[in-house]
Formats: structure tokens, C-alpha cells, sequence
């Protein structure tokens, strides 16, 4: 029995380059999938010939002291290429000018209105009660949602999110990009939204509709009253737009619109900090996704560190050096070729060459949020 147990051992020590080979073959195996199947759907992702529908439009926004970003922003909201919105504004518990600058922006746009949350020292509420309201008090059954810090990239926004309610869709995804600036900073928020919008994006073109982002979201209200509205997930201060979308959205209700015209613009973060809390308050809400979500969301990175680390054992094993070399080889120019595409279908530019560097650095910054949420407890306001 002794001498059973060495020769099994000397085996293992022997094949570990081959049991490691396994892994790796396996790991970019399933790399392929992801790529070929899911992102690579967004390349393929055809813009559907669009049209004013003359349906009404409620345009939903909620804002909590944002009056520059309304000086700038609004004038690229009220003068959109449609026949029958509105812009409906949330002053949530604003101390600033915000309230004065709607007074006097109201006389001038008749498409434009507002609501204020007054704001109350004994009461604190997150994003969730403004959006409520918002939501409660549109004009329309068709709601398409923003933030007040993002724009419209071009006055056709509305008319090309909106032409699908009339295709008979509930939801639709839209993507919201940041303005490229200088540092590495702000490249590797972009690549990180990039790389999250190619994979919710990819997801719902598969089939399997997971979350939206809020800067770039449309569905009707009939969507948010069938989920209760936030009340499944009040608890948290995020999840206003993943978790509502990760409940009820289905391949038959959800479509996306990815048109350049269609996307939503807004300023990076400009410091780590705030990136870094505005990851904790998604990853906060991706942990209550359901389990399929999550498991396909968890997959992928695990899968991609797998294929960059643990090949490097087998480039110094005579037998193995070359084939390993070639596994990592047809992954990296896989991933490096479906990136550059798709970068180009959503008009991102400048992180590409960056693109390897973040591929590894984002899955451990992530898992390190991941353990810094279990501990901490704070609440992170979304303004």
C-alpha cells in the first residue's frame, strides 16, 4: 500500500506539466467561448434603420446639486430630433442654485419640467426615492433615463432608444461612455466601462439579459410596477438600474441600441476615490444578480487570469514550451482582435494598446473590492 502511494506521488510530480496543460487548454477554451459567442455579437450587432415614432417620451433625470453640469448638459436634451418628449428633472434635496436655474430654464424649453425633494436633515435617502418620483411623476409610460453629469451624443438620442418600444421591446440597453482626457487614470475607467458595457451588451445579444447603467437605460413603467420597483432591493443604495434590469429582463422583452448617435456622454471620475466607490456601490449590487449571472460574470476573469499566469510554468518545460506558447498566442490575438472591433463599433479610442495591461490588472482591483466590501459596512452616497 506504501509503495502504491509513492509511485501515484512520483506520477503526480512527474505529469504536473501535463495536469497543468490540461488546465490551461480548458482555461482558454472557455476564453474562446466568451469571445466568440457573447462579445463578439456586439461586432456583429447590425444598427437598425430608425424613425420618429411620435410616441411619447419621458425623459427622467434626478439631481442632486448638479447645477453646472444642467447649464451644460440640458441645452443637449431639450433641442433633441423628436416630436413628443419631455425632460423631467428630480431636484433631489439640492442646496445649491439648481432650483433658481429651473425656474428660469422652465419659461424658456416647454418640453422641460422639474420636481423638487426638499431636502431634510432628519431624513437621508439615496438615488432610489428621487428615481421613484421620477417615475411616479412622468408624463409617459415610456421612460428613458439618464444622469444630470451625462449628454446625448448627438440630437438623435431619443429617437433611436425610443424606436424600439414600437418594435414591441420593454427594455433597452443603451451605452454610456466617459470623455476621454489625459492619465492613466482615466484610460483605465474607460477600458473598465468599456469592457463592462461589451459584456451586458454581448450577454443580451446572446439571450441572457443581466443589468443596464443609468446613464443610458429606457423601459416602461409597466416593467418597474411588475418588480415592485426598487422595493426588493431598497436596502442598498445601488441597483437602480442593474438589479431592476437583472430581474426582468428576458431575450424576448430586452434589445440594446449601440449606434453612435445613441450613446450617452459624461466626465470620468477624477480621482481613484471616487472610481473606487462607485465600483463598492455596483459590486454591492452584482452580489444579490442571480446565481446564473453571477456564476457567468465570475467565470470569465477567473478564467482569464488562468490563461495569463499559469501558462508561464510550461514556457520552461522543454515538451510543453511551444504548444503552451501557442495556446496563450491564439487567446491573446483573439482577444486583442474582438476588442479592437468592438472598441471601433462603440467609437472608444485610445485604450487599446493599454488593453493587455488592464485585462490583468481589473479582475484583482475588482477581487480586491470584492473582499473590502465584505468589511466594510458604510454606506456610499450616490451624490
Amino acid at each position: 500500500m506504501f509503495d502504491l502511494l509513492n509511485i501515484n506521488k512520483q506520477l503526480l510530480t512527474q505529469n504536473w506539466s501535463l495536469y497543468l496543460f490540461f488546465i490551461v487548454a480548458v482555461a482558454v477554451f472557455i476564453q474562446l467561448i466568451y469571445y466568440f459567442f457573447v462579445y463578439f455579437r456586439v461586432t456583429l450587432h447590425r444598427h437598425k434603420k430608425t424613425e420618429d415614432i411620435n410616441r411619447d417620451v419621458s425623459v427622467v433625470i434626478c439631481a442632486r446639486n448638479e447645477e453646472q453640469n444642467l447649464i451644460d448638459n440640458l441645452p443637449k436634451l431639450v433641442s433633441q430630433n423628436y416630436s413628443n418628449y419631455e425632460v423631467f428633472i428630480i431636484l433631489d434635496a439640492c442646496i445649491d442654485g439648481s432650483l433658481d436655474l429651473m425656474k428660469n430654464l422652465v419659461k424658456e424649453y416647454s418640453c422641460l419640467r422639474y420636481t423638487v425633494i426638499v431636502k431634510d436633515d432628519k431624513f437621508t435617502h439615496g438615488k432610489k426615492l428621487a428615481l421613484t418620483v421620477g417615475i411616479k411623476g412622468a408624463k409617459s409610460d415610456k421612460l428613458l433615463l439618464t444622469d444630470a453629469d451625462c449628454y446625448p451624443a448627438s440630437q438623435n438620442w431619443i429617437t433611436r432608444m425610443a424606436y424600439h418600444f414600437n418594435a414591441g421591446y420593454d427594455i433597452v440597453l443603451g451605452y454610456g461612455k466617459y470623455k476621454p482626457q489625459k492619465g492613466f487614470l482615466n484610460r483605465i475607467i474607460r477600458y473598465d466601462t468599456f469592457f463592462i458595457g461589451q459584456q451586458y451588451l454581448g450577454m443580451a445579444l446572446s439571450g441572457l439579459p443581466y443589468m443596464g447603467v443609468g446613464r443610458n437605460l429606457a423601459y416602461k413603467r409597466s416593467v418597474y410596477d411588475a418588480q415592485g420597483g426598487f422595493s426588493k432591493h431598497s436596502h442598498i443604495e445601488s441597483g437602480d438600474d442593474d438589479l431592476l434590469i437583472n430581474a426582468a429582463a428576458n431575450r424576448n422583452n430586452c434589445t440594446i441600441e449601440i449606434h453612435p448617435d445613441a450613446h450617452t456622454i459624461s466626465k470620468a471620475p477624477e480621482t481613484f476615490k471616487r472610481w473606487r466607490n462607485q465600483k463598492g456601490r455596483h459590486l454591492r449590487a452584482s452580489a444579490m444578480y442571480k446565481k446564473r449571472d453571477k456564476f457567468l460574470l465570475a467565470f470569465e476573469p477567473f478564467t482569464r487570469l488562468i490563461v495569463w499566469f499559469a501558462p508561464i510554468p510550461l514556457y520552461f518545460v522543454e515538451e510543453w514550451c511551444l504548444v503552451a506558447l501557442a495556446l496563450s498566442l491564439l487567446r491573446f490575438i483573439v482577444f486583442m482582435t474582438i476588442l479592437k472591433l468592438n472598441m471601433r463599433k462603440l467609437n472608444e479610442k485610445g485604450i487599446w494598446l493599454l488593453a493587455p495591461i488592464f485585462d490583468i490588472i481589473l479582475p484583482l482591483f475588482t477581487f480586491g473590492m470584492m473582499l473590502s466590501n465584505r468589511f466594510r459596512k458604510r454606506s456610499i452616497p450616490w451624490r
